[in-house]
């Protein structure tokens, strides 16, 4: 009895604590009479509540109203909503929509405009982390990140572990390309094309890794692509190679991402067991013929699998539909692109120059054709992730921004775009949003400072005016973007004229 007393004693001293809660503040910022819409586990609970964030992180989050006192904005969140902010974990803030580097070169101006742009137009569509999935340089880091407005980047070093003159190395021309891509795997059936100056001891995968790990990334990239069109029969890592890459991530504490988009390349990296695939299954092989709403025997065995091993899947349905959408003039003749992407660059992809790509890609084929090859593969794409999400599978939001030189993957819009097309692959909502909070931060070991809405995390967050768990034009109606404490109305994000 005197043990019940004692429990009952002190469950009500925390609730007088929890409703009396004192806190003195400097720089804060308190948002009232909220619905607060956040999970650490997948399932939602939305609560009217009350957030208050102390410079850059969550000092408190709860249904009852705290006592504050000091230096602080309060904003009356009533009607709105607020979720995590988002997390895109598949990017390439490295290029420039649209354009190789001769059209860099001829068009400086442009390109100024859309790296000045590029960080906003992400905050502008609610993803305030990003994680680039490529190679960078820590001067593009640098010049990333002192710009006033930007997302929290991430990244996976300067290159990732591609088999040496195999995917992505091969489009890099010969001369620098070991330059490029300076963590390549040094395998014996290229030591004839591998310049002298590059050791094999240099190039293992505990010697790769741990460059890697030293250039402050937070993951590995690895590949398996045997090439398609002109490049095709390109290296592979071996079970070997992989397992090696995946043991050495972990000894490091970073993940292992892995580039697959084909049933041979998630087979193998499913029984490899990697932490993550990059792409989503949608290249069916000697299946790619078959009917759209059924899935073959051996296509479920390998989700399954996935399902059991819980491998992180990245469905990045915008890589089809970015490039089905070169066909035509529907996608850039959008109004909300002037939002995000600057005037001048805009008129640029209007132009017969900046076709260039959809030229190469479709020859003499017709916008009806097109469509045809496209859309079939897309729904392959969206059978494979309704199954996951109807079995349990993880599922993380990525874009894969941009998928290739295409201007039809723009910064930050991609992101919605992708939104949408999970929900029409009929992924339920609360999913989608777990997918781009809580599933990603998590996933990339991010989750002790994003992801969730919770005392002590990172002040990244987003109120709208419509509620993500119930429209997916949620998305499209944020009010207010908070990125390390800092509020930003949407409209300034815009493009400026």
């Amino acid at each position: 009895m005197k043990n019940l007393l004692t429990i009952l004693l002190a469950t009500f001293l925390f609730s007088c604590q929890d409703n009396n809660e004192q806190l003195n503040l400097k720089e804060g910022v308190y948002i009232s009479n909220v619905t607060i819409i956040s999970t650490e586990d997948g399932t939602y609970s939305p609560y009217i509540g009350h957030l208050v964030i102390e410079k850059d992180g969550i000092v408190y989050v709860g249904k009852n109203e705290p006592s504050i006192s000091g230096v602080f904005e309060q904003i009356d969140g009533t009607g709105k909503f607020i979720i995590p902010g988002l997390i895109d974990s598949h990017v390439h803030m490295t290029e420039v929509q649209g354009m190789l580097q001769h059209h860099k070169e001829k068009y400086p101006d442009l390109v100024k405009e859309f790296n000045d742009q590029m960080p906003r137009s992400y905050l502008y569509y609610g993803f305030t982390t990003i994680i680039n999935l490529g190679g960078i340089s820590d001067e593009r880091i640098n010049s990333f990140n002192i710009q006033p407005l930007t997302p929290d980047l991430y990244h996976v070093g300067y290159s990732g572990a591609a088999i040496a003159n195999g995917y992505p190395m091969i489009y890099t021309p010969e001369e620098y390309r070991f330059e490029i891509e300076p963590n390549f795997i040094y395998v014996e059936s290229q030591a004839e094309h591998i310049p002298d100056k590059y050791k094999p001891a240099d190039h293992t995968p505990k010697a790769v890794v741990k460059r890697i790990k030293n250039s402050g990334a937070i993951a590995v990239k690895s590949y398996y692509e045997s090439g398609f069109g002109r490049m095709s029969n390109l290296p592979l890592p071996t079970k070997s190679i992989m397992t090696g890459l995946l043991n050495e991530s972990h000894a490091n504490g970073l993940v292992l991402t892995v580039h697959a988009n084909s049933l041979a390349g998630h087979s193998f990296l499913t029984d490899v067991g990697v932490d993550i695939l990059a792409h989503g299954l949608w290249n069916w092989e000697k299946y790619k013929d078959v009917p759209t709403d059924s899935l073959p025997l051996e296509i479920k065995e390998t989700l399954d699998l996935q399902i059991q091993k819980q491998i992180g899947y990245t469905p990045t349905l915008t890589v089809i539909e970015g490039e089905g959408a070169l066909v035509d003039t529907v996608f850039i003749n959008q109004p909300a692109l002037k939002k995000v992407i600057p005037k001048n660059l805009l008129e640029w992809y209007k132009t017969e120059e900046a076709q260039w790509f959809a030229k190469d890609l479709f020859g003499e084929s017709n916008v009806e054709e097109v469509h045809k090859i496209y859309g079939n593969i897309q729904a392959h794409a969206m059978l494979v992730l309704k199954y996951l999400s109807d079995h349990n599978g993880l599922i993380l939001f990525g874009t894969d921004t941009p998928s290739g030189p295409i201007y039809t993957n723009q910064p930050g819009y991609n992101g919605y775009w992708e939104l949408k097309l999970m929900k029409k692959a009929e992924v339920p909502l609360n999913k989608i949003l777990a997918s781009a909070t809580i599933n990603n931060a998590k996933a990339f070991h991010l989750d002790s400072s994003l992801g969730s809405l919770a005392i002590g995390k990172k002040a990244n967050l987003l109120m709208m005016a419509k509620n993500p768990l119930m429209d997916i034009e949620a998305y499209d109606a944020i009010d207010k973007v908070v990125i390390g404490g800092k509020i930003i109305k949407r409209e300034d994000l815009e493009v400026k004229e």
